[in-house]
């Protein structure tokens, strides 16, 4: 009689023991699926039992409120986090969050944390009360050191997130790369060095080079080759060292700003159908025209109508995505009424038409899926 499909799987993974029923075996873990609940007692049962790290092929997180799990905060949302590790010391996450915000605490003191924004916006208020903001395109680097940064309010204007976060260990990467990867002279040291500084983090935009590095991590990381993944990874860090610190733009602004720019924002966009008169807004809120301008680039990064309208291109691509709506609806949604102005403009900022973007997006979806199930 033929092993059962249990059976098959428990005799792959022994490490010790034998496959005698009622007796005690020890089994190789390579991958994990937790959801909110289970995943949580799976932490704290690993951490009772003094086990510092758990490296695994593959683990998924399923998480269905807004916590992610770091705070003792619940409220509403979902998303899913899939970890990957790529070698000893490095483990890719990528972020699909549907949810306003969530509480993180940090531990890890020494672990270097870089975040790249695909899709949606994140904002982050620390402890200190500085405020960070990430738009399509930009990372954030930062390194706990034990002392900043504990706890972080992380706020998704859009409802919606879409990143990749890379944690890297240096004592242990940097032992895995001097076996494996003797070619790659990366000096975490110097790494952290040249971004950092003297801070413990930094917002900035990744560049042309970084940017096509972190966009297929994100894409290929369920499906593609250890070795291939490995690769990037190290192409990455060798990019990220030779990052200029001066291109790293100060992202630190005090509550009382960001909480009237925040302020500033929603009265704005809540004139979709109209023109918005800066004038206005500016007399309204008894300030001049020009500091509001000034307040809310220090705050956003960018102009007020350039961010307007990234702003509803940014629902629109969520969207797409999102939903099965038809594009014109989509494109006077996000106050567009000549859809060929919408696609034109949709086109400039996300390189490819609305059709073009939800396809390329649904299969990607479906690829992954199938990547799974395999």
């Amino acid at each position: 009689m033929g092993l059962t499909i249990a059976q098959k799987i428990i005799k792959e993974h022994l490490v010790s023991g034998e496959m005698t029923p009622g007796k005690e075996v020890a089994l190789k873990i390579d991958q994990t699926l937790t959801q909110d609940a289970t995943g949580t007692m799976a932490y704290l049962a690993l951490e009772a039992m003094d086990v510092p790290r758990v490296r695994t092929e593959l683990s998924v997180a399923y998480i269905d409120h807004n916590t992610l799990q770091c705070g003792f905060e619940n409220a509403d949302g979902n998303g899913e986090i899939h970890c990957f590790r790529i070698f000893d010391g490095v483990s890719v996450m990528l972020m699909q969050l549907e949810m306003g915000s969530y509480t993180e605490i940090r531990t890890q003191v020494g672990v270097l944390e870089v975040n790249f924004c695909i899709n949606g916006r994140f904002e982050t208020s620390f402890s200190m009360r500085s405020h960070v903001l990430l738009k399509p395109g930009d990372m954030a680097i930062s390194c706990y050191d034990g002392l900043h940064g504990t706890k972080s309010e992380s706020h998704f204007p859009l409802g919606y997130y879409e990143g990749l976060c890379l944690e890297i260990d240096p004592a242990a990467a940097g032992h895995w790369i001097r076996l494996n990867a003797p070619a790659f002279p990366i000096d975490f040291t110097a790494l952290k060095q040249n971004l950092l500084g003297s801070k413990w983090y930094m917002v900035g935009p990744a560049g042309p080079r970084c940017e096509h590095v972190f966009r297929e991590l994100y894409e290929s990381a369920s499906y593609a080759e250890r070795g291939f993944l490995q690769l990037k990874v190290l192409e990455l860090m060798l990019l990220l060292g030779r990052i200029p610190q001066e291109r790293a733009a100060d992202p630190y602004c005090s509550a009382e700003q960001t909480a009237l720019a925040h302020h500033l924002r929603d009265h704005l966009l809540t004139n979709r159908e109209g023109y918005v008169s800066l004038a206005q807004v500016a007399a309204e809120h008894e300030m001049s025209v020009s500091h509001l301008q000034k307040l809310f680039k220090q705050v956003y990064g960018v102009p007020v109508y350039r961010y307007i309208k990234e702003y509803h291109l940014e629902q629109a691509a969520v969207e797409l995505v999102r939903s099965r709506k038809p594009i014109t609806e989509i494109a006077q949604h996000a106050g567009y009424d000549n859809a060929s102005k919408f696609s034109e403009s949709f086109k400039k900022r996300y390189g490819k038409t609305p059709s073009r973007y939800r396809a390329d997006k649904t299969n990607a979806v479906k690829r992954s899926i199938e990547t799974k199930t395999e």
